[in-house]
């Protein structure tokens, strides 16, 4: 169950509805493939006919549905932070528990490679950001908000004042398990 659920972190997935317009919901659509490209792929090749090729469509139509690469490359950002709470709540659960049980938790869901890869993206992200380079620069402090946000809401309220610690902990260990360095007695 708890693998099925990881698997859902790399398909991000999207409703449609009734009343959603044709292109609305091509451009969902899009927005699906370019993040499961971004996921599988980190950012590398991140040129408008790779990212249509990715989203089974023109380099023209993509303009036409977003207006510019950044735009959609934001859109699918935005899908990654609106999305990972919800699937992390699929696979941990949504009841709150100490700081500690937290991070061991999200620790060891560094070793799921479902997982990892969307960690790997979130380091691209923020190494791009951090640079200033757009739109990662915009997008990494909502996604790094979400996912604080997050943690916050799943901790007992006695640790409540932890979740900054908490978060960089996690971030910390899931970068060391990602360069091979991480002490895996510890986590």
């Amino acid at each position: 169950m708890r693998a099925q659920h990881l698997r859902r972190l790399l398909h991000f997935e999207i409703e449609y509805t009734l009343t959603m317009g044709k292109v609305e919901a091509k451009k969902q659509q899009v927005v699906l493939a370019v993040t499961q490209y971004m996921v599988m792929n980190g950012l590398q090749d991140m040129g408008i006919r790779a990212l249509a090729k990715a989203s089974g469509t023109s380099d023209r139509m993509l303009i036409y549905y977003f207006g510019t690469k950044d735009a959609l490359i934001g859109a699918a950002l935005h899908a990654v932070a609106a999305t990972l709470g919800q699937q992390l709540d699929a696979v941990l659960g949504e009841h709150q528990r100490s700081a500690d049980t937290l991070v061991k938790e999200l620790i060891q869901l560094g070793d799921v490679p479902e997982f990892q890869a969307v960690v790997r993206l979130w380091f691209e992200v923020v190494g791009k950001a951090v640079r200033g380079t757009s739109p990662y620069a915009e997008n990494a402090k909502a996604i790094g908000g979400n996912w604080l946000q997050w943690m916050e809401s799943h901790l007992i309220p006695e640790d409540a004042d932890q979740a900054l610690a908490a978060f960089a902990e996690v971030e910390g260990n899931l970068m060391l398990k990602l360069l091979g360095l991480g002490d895996e007695k510890s986590a």
